[in-house]
C-alpha cells in the first residue's frame, strides 16, 4: 500500500450536510483497507478558471494509504458524481 493525496473541488452551492455526504461517499470508495483517512478542509476558494460557469469551489484534501489496484474504480466513481467539479490523485514521495 502506498500513501496518496486526493484533492476534491466540490460544487460551491452544497450545504454542510451535502458536502459531508459527498465526502463520506468518496471515503467509502477509497481502497484503504484498515488505514485511517485524514481529512483537511481548505474551504471555499476562487477557481483559477471557470468550470461550467462556476467561479468558486469548496476544496477538500484526503490523505490515506491505498491499494493501487482499485484506484481506477474510485476515480471512475468520482467522475460520475456531479457535485465534484474536479479531482486530483497523487502519490506522495517517499
Amino acid at each position: 500500500m502506498r500513501e496518496y493525496e486526493l484533492t476534491l473541488v466540490l460544487h460551491p452551492d452544497l450545504d454542510e450536510q451535502g458536502r459531508t455526504d459527498v465526502i463520506e461517499r468518496v471515503k467509502g470508495w477509497m481502497p484503504t483497507g484498515d488505514s485511517e483517512i485524514k481529512e483537511d478542509h481548505w474551504g471555499q476558494r476562487k477557481l483559477a478558471y471557470p468550470i461550467n460557469k462556476i467561479n468558486d469551489g469548496y476544496y477538500v484534501l484526503l490523505l490515506a494509504e491505498m491499494d493501487t489496484s482499485d484506484l481506477k474504480g474510485m476515480e471512475r466513481n468520482i467522475l460520475y458524481t456531479e457535485q465534484i467539479l474536479r479531482h486530483l490523485v497523487i502519490r506522495k514521495d517517499e
